[in-house]
């Protein structure tokens, strides 16, 4: 009989095993035991049969940027199944339980990198952050006009303090940003093989940075973060610098970043690549969260979730707070619910709030019903604020 349960620090080698043969790698003794470490900051969900581990996740306790504002989200990752125990429901019940448990951590949000977006779509994420790739062959690796400040090349040790700070404010221009640590700084960002450079304008202020890797003559420019256009101009005059080591050029970037505009060639390839899906685990407590602006008068939203039944409801927005409708046990309709309201699934209430799309476009997609004047005063109180996510778990 299957059994789900969290993991122990006994069964982190059968962990190891499944995602290693899941995911086509190989760790050594050393990386094993490395990862046993962090699994220890972990919430691993597993399925057992007979004491055997057949599925699991990993939720890591994460934090994120929605409006400037600090949002608790647990991370799925590491999802896997040995194949002899495929289709037959495990992920989705693990699915169920990690949303239980984070709801019960008050992890308002959940974000994941999907395998496919139509599996985690029937589960209630939805996409919500896109990156731009740019890929610049060598001719066109011409100079802007200069920027006055220098650029430094940072020592490993200094990282964090020199990194993070220009990284911190440039999170808070998008939603959906990683709140990182020293940490996470440390295990998921740098390696030995990154080269790291920041920018210093005239007035001794650090106003960009770039993360980026020397192959091959390849240029592979993995973060390129920069706080104003004087900055953007400096970064990419170091990176023409290097026509000389780099037959290729490719960045990864905001799919709003102007930056293709500024070159002389514009015609350069860009790809815009769907990355990370994003899923609202209690729509309640990120209502009161959520900074909406002014509200002139109550707007209500009606939430179908089938997969975390406490989001169904009826929720109403007012300066007051939220106020909530909820179905009786037993019963199929809610509580005195309102007569009138936008319609929307918990997929597109996550896209939405994320800013991934404005009301107005879900509207005429179909994907929120109502009133059309309804749809106007949620696009007037909604901030604005494109998504983007910079990182992988």
């Amino acid at each position: 009989m299957s059994q789900i349960r969290l993991l122990t620090e006994q069964d982190y080698e059968q962990s190891l095993r499944l995602s290693q043969y899941a995911f086509q790698y190989e760790l050594t003794e050393e990386q094993k035991e490395i990862r046993k470490q962090r699994m220890d900051e972990e919430d691993i969900w597993g399925d057992f049969e007979n004491g055997q581990l057949t599925a699991k996740l990993h939720v890591l306790p994460l934090h994120v940027v929605i409006h400037k504002q600090s949002f608790s989200m647990g991370g799925i990752a590491g999802v896997a199944t040995w194949p002899e125990y495929r289709r037959e429901g495990k992920v989705a019940e693990l699915l169920k339980v990690a949303l239980e448990e984070m709801r019960k951590k008050q992890q308002t949000i959940s974000f994941l990198h999907p395998f496919q977006i139509s599996f985690y779509r029937r589960f209630g994420w939805e996409l919500f952050a896109l990156y731009k790739k740019l890929t610049i062959e060598q001719k066109d690796l011409r100079f802007l006009p200069m920027a006055h400040g220098r650029m430094e090349r940072v020592e490993k040790e200094a990282l964090f303090q020199t990194i993070h700070p220009i990284y911190e404010e440039f999170s808070h221009r998008y939603n959906g940003m990683l709140q990182r640590t020293m940490r996470w700084w440390e295990q998921k960002i740098l390696t030995k093989d990154t080269h790291e450079v920041v920018y210093v304008n005239q007035n001794n202020e650090r106003r960009g940075y770039m993360l980026y890797q020397m192959k091959n003559r390849h240029m592979d420019v993995q973060e390129m973060v920069a706080l104003d256009s004087e900055a953007k101009r400096a970064l990419w005059n170091f990176i023409c610098q290097h026509d000389s080591m780099a037959d290729k050029v490719t960045i990864i970037t905001a799919a709003d970043d102007p930056l293709p505009y500024l070159l002389h060639n514009p015609r350069i390839t860009q790809e815009i690549v769907p990355y990370f899906m994003a899923r609202i685990v209690d729509m309640e407590k990120l209502l009161q969260q959520y900074p909406f602006k002014r509200i002139q008068e109550p707007l209500f939203f009606h939430i179908y979730d089938e997969y975390a039944p406490w989001n169904t409801g009826f929720y109403q927005l007012s300066n007051e707070g939220v106020k909530v409708f909820r179905k009786e046990q037993g019963k199929g309709a809610c509580v005195h619910p309102p007569k009138r309201g936008l319609q929307l699934d918990i997929n597109t209430a996550a896209a939405l709030l994320l800013g991934y799309e404005r009301p107005l476009a879900f509207y005429e997609m179909g994907k929120l019903g109502g009133r059309k004047e309804d749809v106007e005063r949620l696009e007037a109180i909604l901030p604005y604020r494109t998504s983007f996510f910079m990182d992988f778990f």
